[in-house]
């Protein structure tokens, strides 16, 4: 791995680790969401796999991202793969359209379906957007066996492997994988998603245990939105991870700096504000890319101004009010978090947080 995160001029650490429980990681899911919560859709079944994960808890850093090399799968971090990385070099470039593959395997999740359906290619780039829906396993076999820039998974998943409409498909038994990235948005995904990685897949973002169907469908519009507009696979995840309570249950896993898309800017950005007697305190935050790494020139979108600062991480730090801030999403077309929430494009700013 050390000639891929020099590549990616990363800080090395050897850091003292602690495992955690398996059962601590599920009460968290189990006892917060579940009780008392009421009848409601989960994207799992009971059936867990034979050999539950290690879990490793990293200490807290002061990086703009965590990626943990080593046995074990780490809380609060991604988790790095060497074959993820070779992986990638063995890709050559997406000639024509982007593909994205939208599997929706279970008829009441539809409505995440429709969301992301929506929300993908809708920048001026060459996106080819197909939806299937309740696929066999043979069928489900050739989605993931075809080249594909990004599959977004929509279903069930158990310790057996994805549930299809005849049967479970195990992605181990698969010879090789053409999708580059994915996103499974079901219950207790990580085991797929790893396999996925060992057979041909770059990187995804998986689920680590249970999650209920209304918080799925939440972080599965968020992680749509941000792939869209050009964020790696990690930098998505550390944005959309507070969508939800349980947005600690989602991991990424092989290579954590692959996109999907260009961004608009050519660097993905991100506004970050809190409210103020005054108006808003904002961080402009910037997010590296393989093209365009740690130290790139960022010039913000500033009327009359020409500012110049080295990506990534915060930028910069102003102090504007609601309206100028919406403004200025409008004309970058970026998102923004206030207070926590994010938003896209200005487009519910002013309706949230009233006039300037």
């Amino acid at each position: 791995m050390l000639p891929f995160l020099v590549d990616d001029l990363a800080v090395v650490r050897s850091p003292h680790t602690h495992e955690v429980a398996v059962s601590n990681v599920w009460a968290a899911t189990l006892d917060e969401f579940l009780r008392g919560s009421g009848p409601e859709t989960s994207r799992g079944v009971a059936a867990r796999s034979s050999e539950p994960p290690q879990f490793v808890r990293l200490a807290a850093a002061d990086s703009l991202e965590q990626a943990w090399v080593g046995d074990g799968t780490p809380l609060g971090a991604s988790k790095a793969t060497t074959e993820a990385h070779r992986n990638r070099l063995d890709r050559t470039p997406t000639e024509g359209d982007i593909t994205v593959r939208v599997v929706c395997n279970d008829a009441e999740m539809g409505e995440e379906e429709g969301l992301v359906d929506t929300i993908y290619g809708d920048q001026d780039l060459p996106f080819d957007v197909a939806v299937e829906r309740d696929l066999t396993v043979d069928e489900l076999r050739a989605t993931l066996e075809k080249r594909t820039d990004l599959l977004h998974y929509i279903g069930h998943i158990d310790g057996a492997g994805f549930e299809c409409l005849d049967g479970t498909l195990d992605a181990a038994t698969l010879d090789s994988v053409g999708v580059n990235a994915f996103l499974l948005n079901a219950c207790q995904s990580y085991e797929q998603g790893m396999s996925l990685i060992r057979k041909g897949s770059i990187g995804g973002i998986v689920t680590l245990s249970d999650v209920l169907n209304r918080n799925a469908v939440a972080m599965g519009r968020a992680f749509a939105g941000l792939l869209n507009a050009g964020f790696p696979l990690r930098a998505a995840l550390e944005i959309a991870r507070d969508e939800i309570i349980v947005g600690g249950q989602y991991l990424v896993v092989g290579d954590g700096g692959f996109t999907i898309a260009h961004a608009e800017s050519g660097t993905p950005n991100l506004y970050v504000a809190e409210r103020t007697d005054d108006g808003l305190r904002v961080e402009h935050r910037t997010y590296p890319t393989a093209e365009r790494g740690m130290g790139s020139l960022f010039v913000p979108c500033v009327d009359g101004e020409s500012e110049y600062h080295l990506s990534s991480g915060t930028v910069r730090t102003f102090e504007c009010s609601v309206a100028d801030l919406e403004r200025l999403l409008a004309a970058e077309g970026v998102p923004a978090k206030v207070d926590g929430d994010l938003h896209w494009d200005g487009r519910f700013v002013a309706a949230d947080y009233g006039p300037e």
